[in-house]
């Protein structure tokens, strides 16, 4: 695989802040964030190239994911900067879109999702859906809709995210969404939430300085 990581273009990062993607409210710099350009195979055994925003410290893992991934031909639809959504998650969902920085608060909370550090990674959300459960009204939502044909986990498919869930792990990358209670987020792979938040203090340390 032919992958390269640099720091932000000037475009990019116009970019992020214009679709408000990235903005002085995140906890996380701009020059602390690289771009992270990959191959990997289509649901075809096409090649296709692919972008991601990723934090500094996580580049070169990501970079070596992306190579393991590309060896054993894991399918992956494609891999999009959000910006092509406009920062909307939604949109990149339900395209089937696999992704990582996009500085947002975590559904229903005020909490920063790991996205917003450019820690965590989405992969094929559509073979990999979230479910939420709603309990004031015993119901199941699931996202992407069209994930619903892959809510059976024991039966394989390609695409989903199981047999390379080791390969996350190794390069840090060690919480999966799949392995909550609520929501189950099949297609989420993050670093743990403290380690996001002392990449966020030093930036903060820097930025006084």
């Amino acid at each position: 695989m032919k992958g390269t990581l640099e720091q932000l273009p000037k475009n990019i990062r116009q970019s992020m802040i214009e679709k408000k993607i990235w903005s002085e409210d995140c906890p996380i710099k701009l020059e602390d964030l690289r771009l992270v350009q990959v191959q990997h195979y289509d649901f075809f055994e096409n090649i296709k190239e692919g972008a991601l925003v990723v934090h500094k410290s996580k580049a070169q893992d990501v970079l070596k994911i992306f190579e393991k991934l590309y060896a054993i031909k894991f399918p992956i639809q494609q891999v999009r900067l959000i910006d092509e959504y406009d920062g909307d998650d939604e949109r990149s969902m339900a395209d089937n879109n696999s992704s990582c920085f996009n500085f947002r608060k975590i559904a229903g909370s005020d909490q920063v999702s790991i996205h917003g550090y450019g820690l965590a990674i989405d992969i094929n959300p559509v073979q990999n859906p979230m479910i939420n459960f709603h309990d004031d009204y015993g119901s199941v939502s699931v996202s992407p809709k069209e994930g619903m044909k892959y809510l059976n986990r024991t039966n394989n498919r390609p695409g989903m995210v199981e047999p390379v869930i080791e390969i996350f792990k190794t390069h840090g990358f060690d919480i999966w969404g799949g392995s909550w209670n609520t929501p189950v987020d099949y297609h989420h792979f993050q670093v743990q939430r403290a380690i996001a938040e002392v990449m966020g203090t030093i930036a903060n340390d820097d930025a006084a300085d």
